[in-house]
C-alpha cells in the first residue's frame, strides 16, 4: 500500500516518463517516407542502446485481428509453464506500463523510469535528426520495454507487431517463432488496399530457419510463397474447420499435444479462433523442446484480457471491447448475446465509422456517439458518427465528452439490456477508469486493482 505522499510521488514520476515518450519526442510534421530507411533507423536505435532486445529469445506476433489476444494467451501460457516471460503490446489501454508485462504484473513506475532514463539520450539524438524516417516516439516506446525485459533477465518475450511487419519498428529480435493471426482489410493507406498486399507486409516477420505458425485465411497463398522464399518452416492453423462449442469448450488436434479439450470460458467464435492460433504456436514450441504442457494452455487460454469482451457491470450489463476495425466489429457482433443494445462509440480519423457501425447496426437499438481528443491523432467528430448511425437506422445522439456520453448511455439503457463501449482502444481505456481507476492500475501493476468486478 502507498501512503498519499508516496502515491503522489510515484504518479508524478510516471507522468514525467510518459510525457517524455508520448509528447516531448512526438513529431507533429510528416516524416520522410522510406520503409527501408525506417527499418535501418530502428536497428540503429536499438544498436545505440546495446541491442537489449537480443538479450532474450522472442516470439513475434503479427496479423490484422487477434494479435493482441494471441500475444496475451501465449505469454500467460509460457508464464504458467514456469518460464520468466515478458509481453509487449501496443497500444496500451489505460497505463503505459501495460506495454511491459512481466509474469502477470505490469512493470513498476520505478522500472519504467529507469528504462526511460536509459533510452532518453538515444531518443534525444534521433529526435534531433529532422530527416529521420522512423517515429522516434515509436522506437523509444519499444526500447523502454526492451530495457525493462533485459533488466528482468527474461527467458522469453512475446512481442506484438505494431503495424504490418516487414517495415514495422519491431526489428532485430532473436526470434524463436513467428505467428501470424487472421488477415483482413485494415491500415490500407499504409499496407495497401488488397489482402495480398497486407499479407506480404505481415509475412515480413518470417525469418530463415525460424518456424512460423499462421492462420489459414485470405492471403494464405502469399504467406506460403514468402515462407518458401525466405526458408521459414510454415504451419497452418485451419480456422475454417473450427467449431467452438456452445459450452465454451474448444476441441483441437495438435501435432505434439494431440487431442485437446480446452475450456475457454466463452463461446465467442473469435475467442476460439484466437485460442486455436495461440495453441498451435505453443504446440510448435513444445515440439522444439520448450517445457510446455496442455495444463499450461488451460491456464493461459482462460486468463482474462482487459478490454476484450470484458463485462464490468451487470445491471445494465456493460461490456468493453476494443474492436476498432470492421473485421473485429463483425466478430464482436457475432459474439454478443443481446437483443437490446446501447453502444457508446468513438473512432479515430483513419477509420470510417460507417464501415464499423454497419457491422453491428442490426443489433444496436441506441447509439451514443462521442469524440476523443488525442495528442497528434485525428478523431472523428461525434456529430458525424451520430449522423452515420441514424442513416443506418439506429436511434443516435451525439455527446462530445466521453464521460458525459457514458452517463447518458447508462441513463437511457434499461437495466435488463446491455451497453457496449467500443470503436476505439482509447475510448475503452478512458471509460474503463470508471470501474478500474487508471491511477490504481499504474500503482498496483494490474488491470484489476482491488479485484475483478
Amino acid at each position: 500500500m502507498h501512503s498519499s505522499a508516496q502515491r503522489a510521488r510515484q504518479l508524478e514520476r510516471y507522468r514525467t516518463a510518459i510525457d517524455y515518450i508520448d509528447r516531448e519526442i512526438v513529431r507533429m510534421t510528416p516524416r520522410r517516407r522510406s520503409p527501408q530507411g525506417k527499418v535501418r533507423a530502428a536497428l540503429a536505435f536499438n544498436r545505440a542502446l546495446g541491442d537489449p532486445q537480443r538479450s532474450y529469445p522472442s516470439i513475434q506476433i503479427a496479423g490484422t485481428s487477434g494479435k493482441g489476444t494471441v500475444s496475451h494467451f501465449i505469454a500467460e501460457s509460457l508464464s504458467a509453464a514456469g518460464l520468466r516471460t515478458g509481453c509487449h503490446v501496443s497500444p496500451y489501454l489505460q497505463s503505459f506500463t501495460e506495454k511491459s508485462w512481466l509474469d502477470g504484473r505490469y512493470c513498476s513506475v520505478d522500472e519504467l523510469a529507469r528504462a526511460t532514463d536509459r533510452v532518453r539520450p538515444v531518443a534525444d539524438s534521433f529526435a534531433g535528426d529532422g530527416d529521420c524516417p522512423a517515429s522516434v516516439h515509436g522506437m523509444a516506446s519499444l526500447a523502454v520495454s526492451y530495457a525493462i525485459f533485459e533488466e528482468a533477465a527474461l527467458e522469453v518475450a512475446v512481442m506484438e507487431t505494431g503495424l504490418g511487419g516487414r517495415f514495422d519498428l519491431v526489428q532485430g529480435l532473436r526470434r524463436e517463432l513467428s505467428v501470424i493471426t487472421e488477415l483482413g482489410l485494415d491500415h490500407t493507406r499504409s499496407l495497401g488496399p488488397t489482402i495480398d498486399e497486407i499479407a506480404w507486409h505481415k509475412a515480413g516477420i518470417m525469418e530463415s530457419g525460424v518456424p512460423c505458425v499462421a492462420a489459414r485465411s485470405d492471403g494464405w497463398g502469399v504467406l506460403e510463397r514468402e515462407a518458401e522464399r525466405v526458408g521459414a518452416p510454415l504451419r497452418a492453423v485451419d480456422l475454417r474447420a473450427l467449431r467452438p462449442g456452445a459450452d465454451g469448450r474448444l476441441r483441437l488436434r495438435l501435432d505434439t499435444f494431440g487431442e485437446l479439450d480446452l475450456d475457454l470460458g466463452t463461446s465467442a467464435p473469435f475467442v476460439a479462433r484466437n485460442a486455436a492460433v495461440a495453441a498451435a504456436a505453443l504446440d510448435r514450441l513444445a515440439e522444439a523442446g520448450w517445457p510446455i504442457a496442455p495444463e499450461h494452455l488451460e491456464i493461459g487460454l482462460r486468463a482474462p484480457i482487459p478490454g476484450r469482451l470484458e463485462i464490468v457491470q451487470r445491471r445494465p450489463r456493460v461490456v468493453l471491447d476494443c474492436a476498432h476495425n470492421a473485421q473485429k466489429v463483425a466478430a464482436l457482433g457475432a459474439a454478443l448475446d443481446a437483443d437490446d443494445l446501447t453502444v457508446v462509440f468513438a473512432a479515430t480519423g483513419s477509420r470510417s465509422p460507417e464501415d464499423l457501425l454497419r457491422e453491428i447496426a442490426g443489433r444496436t437499438t441506441r447509439l451514443v456517439a462521442t469524440q476523443l481528443e488525442l495528442y497528434g491523432k485525428a478523431t472523428v467528430p461525434a456529430a458525424e458518427i451520430a449522423e452515420t448511425g441514424s442513416r443506418l437506422g439506429i436511434d443516435s445522439i451525439a455527446v462530445e465528452d466521453p464521460e458525459a456520453a457514458l452517463d447518458r448511455a447508462v441513463a437511457i439503457t434499461p437495466r435488463s439490456a446491455a451497453l457496449l463501449i467500443t470503436g476505439s482502444v482509447y475510448l475503452v481505456g478512458r471509460l474503463r477508469d470508471r470501474w478500474y481507476p487508471t491511477e490504481d492500475v499504474i500503482l498496483e501493476g494490474t488491470s484489476w486493482p482491488g479485484g475483478r468486478v
